[in-house]
């Protein structure tokens, strides 16, 4: 595998700031909460739906595409061996190690520095492990080896509040040398929290479930993800600026990025501070950024953060109430709006959601099954002794039909999203009855 190109090194006709791509960009949640590995193959298929809103080249490579999936404790206590890993209550830091492999072990050093200086102990460090086989020959070339540090805090009575800001904190301290040191070039942390891990690369979209094998252990449970693909608009192809990021998918282009640049620089020098930012940082990667600092630094908590970052077009429409009103007049205040046309999916482990730019240029659906409910109900039915279950279908599922009346093994046509959810539901139920004894 190749060991990565600066940005700064690449040599391209195409001006970045002149390009507009539409990515392909999606979540998928349990309302309950409830982890369970099905969710990964769910995306998987998602993912299989949307290659026409990635980008591949002539030798087979996909221009990026990848995951932000929620830590589960049941698959990390497998891998370090540690036993009662609670959600929240331990990290896990992923990155691309330099482009020049003699500076790979001062990389190290710097991450296992950090952790130490923020009292941290690492339980499991190890290469994430990949299925070469799932891509094409040109594309292995193509992708950097991910490196993963898996650790806890040495006070264990730390809360998760704490844990996810000092996760925060450690990762400052990383991108400050990583960021600022020529000889570190290509040094990228993909993602470090107490949360969340992010699992990507210069991948078509269906390649990605494939390519990580954790994501196919069946003990890898997640209650949320959400997923990107194409590259980061504003930048060039390469893995470390493939998408999603830290905390966020984004899809369009922040046609207003140098302005809210110069405003973020503006309010850290106001605060003794300075940003620090990779090589070739797309306008994405800047508002993931910006994200970040809003909920870690600002203390907003993640639905404030966005919109006070992508606010309505609040101040001509009366319809909004006072109160919301008062709290967007705040935010205009010291936030400089980041207009696209762009749409963001978001997410951190505990809220995962969508929204838009003001200009609504982006739309975005949902839809919402209660394919998983049918399937606990179906369980618990079978568990209690439940011998018999009716289920009355709909017209949705089968639209119209070709004979009169029609039969139950007439294949279902659904007509819409709802047809399709209760055509699932059918199918659960028809499973109930073959595995499970019910007439």
């Amino acid at each position: 595998m190749k060991t990565g190109v600066p940005a700064s090194e690449s040599i391209s006709l195409l001006d970045f700031a002149e390009d507009h791509s539409s990515c392909g960009v999606g979540f998928l949640t349990r309302k309950g909460g409830d982890f369970s590995h099905d969710i990964i193959e769910k995306v998987h298929e998602a993912l299989c739906a949307v290659p026409h809103r990635g980008g591949m080249g002539a030798d087979g490579t996909g221009d990026g595409a990848g995951i932000c999936v929620d830590l589960s404790p049941k698959f990390f206590e497998k891998v370090t061996g540690e036993v009662g890993l609670a959600f929240g209550k331990f990290a896990v830091g992923n990155f691309f190690l330099p482009a020049r492999v003699d500076m790979h072990e001062e990389a190290i050093g710097i991450i296992d520095r950090a952790l130490k200086h923020y009292d941290f102990h690492v339980i499991g460090q190890r290469r994430v492990p990949v299925n070469t086989e799932a891509l094409r020959e040109a594309s292995v070339q193509a992708q950097l080896d991910m490196h993963q540090w898996i650790f806890v805090p040495d006070d264990t009575s730390q809360s998760a509040r704490q844990i996810d800001q000092a996760a925060y904190d450690i990762l400052l301290e990383i991108e400050e040398q990583a960021y600022t040191r020529e000889d570190l070039a290509g040094f990228y942390p993909v993602s470090l929290s107490s949360k969340t891990q992010v699992l990507k690369g210069q991948l078509n979209s269906w390649e990605v479930i494939p390519y990580f094998l954790d994501l196919q252990d069946s003990d890898y449970e997640a209650r949320s993800l959400f997923f990107h693909t194409r590259f980061s608009t504003n930048t060039d192809s390469q893995p470390a600026m493939a998408q999603p990021f830290r905390q966020m998918a984004h899809n369009g282009e922040l046609n207003t990025d140098k302005k809210n640049r110069l405003s973020e620089d503006a309010i850290a020098r106001t605060k003794n501070r300075r940003i620090h930012s990779p090589v070739g940082q797309s306008d994405s990667a800047r508002l993931d950024q910006t994200l970040s600092r809003r909920i870690h630094e600002d203390e907003l908590d993640m639905i404030e953060a966005v919109i006070a970052m992508m606010p309505p077009a609040w101040e001509n429409d009366p319809s909004i109430p006072q109160h919301v009103r008062d709290m967007l007049e705040y935010f205009s205040l010291y936030e400089e709006k980041n207009d696209g046309p762009a749409a963001v999916i978001f997410g951190d482990g505990e809220i995962v959601g969508a929204r838009l730019d003001r200009l609504g240029l982006r739309p975005l659906r949902s839809i919402e099954t209660n394919v998983h409910g049918t399937d606990r109900l179906i369980r618990a039915a079978v568990d209690r002794g439940a011998r018999r279950l009716v289920y009355l279908s709909s017209a949705k599922v089968y639209g119209e039909p070709e004979r009169l009346p029609s039969a139950e093994d007439d294949l279902p046509r659904p007509l819409d999203p709802y047809g399709l959810s209760k055509a699932l539901c059918e199918h659960y139920c028809r499973r109930a009855q073959r595995d499970g004894g019910l007439e």
